[in-house]
């Protein structure tokens, strides 16, 4: 398994029995269709492999790549061109906006997910600019993220239900908030 830096690019067979950071009694995971190969950008080590745990156990998806840092995390889907790529909004060397900016300039069909603990509606509008095809905090349950992950494939946009009520509580031009 190749690593280059801090990033490390993983199998993507649809295994999980081959990998040597699982243990080789693990039920192998056999696809009834072809499972979508995802990357992960985020700065946090642990929440990169929770993730990419979770997203294997499905029969839907894939992790087959991952990175530390947005330099990184553009090196990574352009080895291993991904059908998704879930990025963290915060990053240390740039922030996910602007690495989904990048990433939607090189593969404008590339579905882009921010991945955020922060619920301010300008970074949901922010993201929606930068091409991004959905928002999904960090609090909510990875059934959320998996629906997500399976709208942007599908090229429908998928932003945070707590984003969207927060728009609709706007006052608009005038001041009224909606009822």
């Amino acid at each position: 398994m190749p690593t280059h830096g801090r990033w490390r690019v993983t199998p993507c067979n649809g295994s999980l029995s081959n990998r040597p950071d699982r243990p080789q009694d693990r039920t192998v995971v056999k696809p009834k269709t072809k499972r979508k190969r995802i990357v992960i950008v985020d700065d946090h080590l642990l929440l990169r492999q929770g993730l990419e745990r979770l997203l294997d156990l499905t029969d839907e998806f894939l992790v087959c790549g991952q990175a530390g840092d947005a330099a990184e995390g553009l090196t990574v889907v352009r080895q291993t061109r991904p059908d998704a790529v879930i990025v963290d909004i915060s990053l240390p060397d740039t922030d996910g906006i602007e690495l989904t900016k990048q990433i939607v300039g090189e593969f404008p069909k590339l579905p882009v997910l921010i991945l955020s603990m922060h619920d301010e509606d300008e970074c949901g509008a922010l993201a929606r600019q930068a091409g991004a095809m959905g928002y999904i905090l960090k609090s909510e349950a990875i059934d959320r993220l998996h629906r997500a992950l399976s709208d942007a494939l599908d090229g429908r946009c998928t932003f945070s239900p707590a984003l969207l009520h927060k728009e609709s509580q706007k006052p608009n031009a005038d001041g009224v908030r909606p009822k």
